[in-house]
């Protein structure tokens, strides 16, 4: 296996509503997806030719994902089934505010003495998304007692890692600034951007640390990592989407074209 991620899956509700008070109020807009980083981590790096494995805890009521996972080719054998409810992100609209909320549900479930060490080593990358500093720490000590490269993300927990993607100012040998308007900063050289900058972040990070991971399996250079991370987020954002709609070999010509001007 290629590439391993933990983290949270959400499902995310979306509703809309006059929300009138001392009146039945009739719901106008109703959707759910599944969401969140571990996935949108998971999915593009398999759509990029890398070997993925997923673990996450969900509740019974995330129908659907399973068929979603074996159809992306994302192992789910050591997903946590939690008898609680999946994480919801809800946001409900009404005629003048807009409300977010979240529902931590099975998030509780993910229990670090429960992931199997044989799977563990089976990753070469270990990427980390999981909101609690404590839980995401264990697995990182954990993943390197078997001499694997771990990552994290700092948006859920601010861990040391060999490599780790944050949006801030921070030390560190392989730390990933990303700042998708400015260009990336890695190792004290920044990469210039190419993604539009009307791109809210979130859409295109997930794409971006993806690219980021399977490319450094090649060959453990940050640059070209970077590079490689950037032309996947520049064509997911084309597609108005966290999930790739094109093809590898799309991403690859980009970077083809892309790393005949660039030095390192």
């Amino acid at each position: 296996m290629d590439l391993l991620v933990i983290g949270t899956i959400n499902i995310h509700s979306i509703l809309r509503t006059s929300l009138k008070p001392g009146a039945l109020n009739p719901v106008s807009e109703y959707r759910e997806r599944f969401s969140g980083s571990t996935l949108g981590v998971a999915l593009n790096a398999s759509l990029l030719g890398a070997d993925v494995g997923i673990i996450a805890p969900v509740g019974r009521d995330a129908t659907g994902l399973m068929d979603i996972l074996r159809r992306y080719s994302v192992d789910y054998s050591n997903i946590v089934l939690s008898s609680q409810k999946t994480p919801n992100y809800i946001e409900l609209y009404t005629a003048r505010k807009h409300y977010t909320m979240y529902y931590e549900g099975a998030t509780s479930d993910l229990d670090p003495d429960k992931i199997a060490k044989d799977y563990l080593k089976q990753a070469k990358i270990v990427h980390i998304c999981f909101p609690d500093s404590r839980i995401a720490e264990t697995i990182v000590k954990r993943v390197k007692t078997q001499r694997r490269i771990t990552s994290t993300d700092t948006e859920f927990a601010d861990v040391e890692a060999d490599i780790v993607f944050t949006t801030t100012k921070r030390e560190g040998k392989t730390t990933v600034i990303m700042d998708f308007e400015k260009g990336i900063e890695v190792n004290g050289k920044i990469i210039p951007s190419f993604i539009e900058k009307d791109q809210e972040p979130r859409r295109v990070k997930d794409a971006f640390v993806a690219g980021f991971l399977v490319r450094y399996l090649k060959s453990e250079r940050t640059e070209p990592a970077v590079m490689y991370g950037l032309c996947a987020a520049y064509l997911c954002s084309r597609g108005d989407q966290r999930v790739l709609s094109c093809a590898k070999e799309d991403v690859d010509t980009l970077f083809d074209e892309k790393m005949k001007t660039f030095t390192v």
